[in-house]
């Protein structure tokens, strides 16, 4: 799994990024950066696909999910992510992922994943995830947009509200836009954060 990783030795803060279907592990970078400018970032690159193609797991099929792919791309995260926390310690640790990075990241929740303190989703999907482990010192905040292309918004906000009794707790964001990440959106993050 290919990742790029920046330290920086005076915070205690991880910032793990999964970036957008035909992202890279430097697409969302400048908006972390807005975001955490002093945290330490892991931006993980997702290993289906290249350029435009290139995602965390294989495409949806008839906006389903192929299963077999799903689980083996999540399960190899989460071996990758035991041993990381294994050889580094971050007292306050952040998942952040936006579209396909942030299905894949419901998609780790089903597995047993540890050391995370928050989870923002930006533009998930509902793609009927089977999440049974309780996360309860975690805090999750989903956004999208009213005027998202990909995403049914009424469908995201039926999965915040699903994903309440699992979490310490979690904030749903309606965005003006569309599924693209813009300044409001940061702007709004910046004072939930």
């Amino acid at each position: 799994m290919e990742y790029f990783l920046q330290e920086n030795p005076n915070s205690d803060t991880l910032i793990v990024l999964f970036h957008g279907t035909g992202g890279n592990q430097y697409q969302l970078l400048p908006f972390s950066g807005a975001l955490f400018p002093e945290a330490n970032v892991l931006s993980m690159q997702g290993s289906v696909g290249e350029g435009k193609e290139r995602r965390f797991f294989a495409p949806l099929n008839h906006n389903e999910l192929d299963r077999d792919d799903f689980n083996k791309q999540t399960e190899s995260f989460v071996e990758f992510w035991n041993s990381f926390t294994k050889a580094y310690t971050f007292k306050n640790v952040i998942f952040l992922g936006y579209s396909n990075g942030a299905n894949f990241i419901l998609g780790i929740l089903e597995h047993s994943i540890v050391n995370v303190n928050r989870i923002l989703l930006l533009h998930p999907s509902d793609l009927a995830y089977n999440i049974n482990k309780s996360y309860q010192d975690t805090s999750l905040i989903i956004t999208t947009g009213s005027n998202d292309y990909l995403t049914v918004p009424g469908k995201v906000k039926a999965l915040s509200k699903a994903l309440q009794p699992k979490f310490k707790d979690v904030q749903f964001e309606l965005l003006d836009g569309g599924h693209e990440l813009d300044e409001p959106e940061i702007t709004l993050l910046k004072t939930i954060l």
